[in-house]
């Protein structure tokens, strides 16, 4: 009785000193599979697609030219350059005191790049249409320069560069998505990787460390044949008896310390992980409880519980039981890409129209165009296929606002323009003393002062409730810029010393400047 008591005592301690290195490592293995979708269609004759580009596929589809049972239609509409923002930083120098011994400013110019598209959907089997938007925005921030005028000149050289750059990079993300969303949601992808490990004992004076190598060269084998589209079977057969080892271990090794809870944990994990490769969910449940209640890792066991549920969801949907099978994906379009189709790489920007009658249209107007837009603007026109083939002219005349989706804003104005090309003086400036209806972008609009800018270089001031704006270009104000300012900055002494102390420059900048504090004068 004694000498047996000793005998327990003895393997136990040994055991205890054995879970006392228990070690583990990550050791991979591959896999391959077919992923399920999940809202599939279920008669593999149906599967076919149409789709206005070839940047997408769906794996397990045939792509046709028309009538496919998935009708798709991607739209990017294009990258919108947002207004620079030149931002002004000031830099002290001081001494050991404390005390400013010189002041410097730097400029950087800021301006955001804002991308957008859309995926419509129409499924036949069901009838169910739907649009998924997608949306990228970012800022690009220059490098410091000394000078206003040179922040200025680098965004005008660079600014369509730079908008190539983000439109490409968006494109590629939004193209990457609407595939990601296809193919997870109706698609058959093939997965193949050996990013899959396995927990095995790393330290050689554990007595499990030669039966886990063994095992793990075993699963490793097996798994090696595993093939996406060929019956798992077989290697079913094989990597039972692995199953059986790691099963048999965890008796061996009872009790609460951590060390002899991670030997239970890997047998535990790495049986969970065979049955999911093995496409036996309801067994990945009961490992991934016994994970939980091992509670050396409970997120594991959480993580196995969350995916075995999945792929019950997934076999349930494609009314199957296997992830093992033929895919076919093919092309019967008889389509060559076009390289140049419109229908996706055209960029567009919407816009709602108002017209002097106060009719409000949604419109689209190509990146390209926005530029443009002075004396008239050019909106997009579709065919009955929502594909692209001209361009409509809109006269600025019959034009009243046209506000951008994404902001921008545009109003007609009545001003005279600071040169005429050719010298040509139509009738509607003679009758208006030279000023006629033109489009000008909004800069500033208050209760008190109005600031536009006219085809991107002239710049309009329009006192509220005045009919006519003034062009800063125009002799009169360049001539006349503080007489002229001094006048607009009436009732406020505040800013009118300022334009006396000439703080104010015919620029962009300062006349946005003086604009906003004589607002603010104003309010006060």
């Amino acid at each position: 009785m004694k000498q047996t008591l000793l005998s327990c005592i003895a393997s136990l301690l040994c055991t205890i000193s054995f879970a006392q290195s228990a070690n583990i490592d990550r050791e991979n293995f591959k896999t391959s599979y077919v992923n399920l979708p999940s809202k599939p269609i279920l008669d593999d004759s149906k599967r076919t697609y149409s789709i206005n580009t070839g940047s997408i596929t769906i794996p397990g589809f045939s792509k046709v030219k028309t009538g496919g049972t998935l009708d798709i239609n991607y739209k990017f509409h294009g990258t919108k350059i947002g207004t620079v923002d030149i931002k002004k930083e000031k830099h002290e120098k001081k001494d050991k005191d404390g005390k400013v011994l010189s002041v410097s400013y730097t400029y950087t110019a800021n301006v955001n790049y804002a991308s957008s598209a859309t995926l419509s959907v129409n499924n036949a089997t069901n009838a169910n249409a739907y649009e998924k938007s997608y949306s990228e925005s970012e800022t690009h921030t220059s490098g410091e320069f000394s000078t206003y005028k040179k922040a200025q000149d680098y965004y005008n050289n660079n600014r369509y560069n730079l908008r190539d750059k983000y439109k490409s990079s968006h494109k590629s993300q939004f193209l990457s998505s609407a595939r990601g969303h296809l193919t997870s949601t109706y698609g058959y992808d093939i997965e193949s990787h050996e990013r899959e490990f396995f927990w095995i004992l790393r330290s050689k004076k554990h007595p499990e460390f030669a039966k886990h190598q063994e095992a793990y060269q075993t699963l490793q084998s097996a798994f090696e044949k595993m093939k996406y589209n060929a019956s798992i079977d077989s290697l079913k057969t094989e990597v039972q008896p692995v199953i059986d080892y790691f099963n048999s271990v965890i008796p061996n090794y009872q009790g609460k310390k951590r060390k002899i809870r991670k030997v239970r944990y890997a047998s535990y994990y790495n049986i969970a992980k065979i049955y999911y490769y093995l496409d036996e969910p309801e067994k990945v449940k009961e490992y991934a409880q016994k994970i939980i209640d091992n509670d050396y890792d409970k997120s594991d066991g959480k993580y196995f519980n969350r995916i075995a549920d999945q792929l019950i969801e997934d076999f349930k949907a494609n009314e199957t039981k296997s992830r093992h099978f033929e895919v076919v994906t093919e092309d019967l379009s008889d389509q060559e890409e076009d390289q140049n189709d419109i229908s996706t790489d055209i960029e567009v920007n919407q816009a709602y129209l108002i017209t002097k009658e106060n009719d409000t249209t949604l419109v689209d107007i190509k990146t390209s165009d926005i530029n443009k837009i002075a004396y008239s603007l050019k909106t997009v026109e579709y065919d009955q296929n929502s594909k692209p083939f001209g361009t409509r002219v809109r006269k600025a005349k019959k034009c009243k606002e046209l506000v951008f989706v994404d902001g921008d804003h545009f109003r007609n104005i009545k001003f005279k323009e600071s040169s005429i090309k050719n010298g040509e003086v139509d009738a509607g400036q003679m009758i208006l003393g030279g000023a006629t209806d033109k489009l000008c972008k909004v800069l500033f609009e208050s209760e008190k002062i109005n600031l536009y800018l006219f085809n991107n270089k002239e710049l309009v001031i329009l006192p509220t409730g005045s009919e006519k704006g003034k062009s800063t270009m125009s002799t009169g104000y360049v001539f006349g810029f503080k007489k002229n300012l001094t006048k607009l900055a009436e009732g406020c002494t505040i800013v009118q010393e300022k334009v006396a102390n000439k703080e104010y420059k015919n620029n962009q900048e300062d006349l946005l400047r003086f604009c906003k504090e004589l607002t603010n004068c104003s309010v006060e």
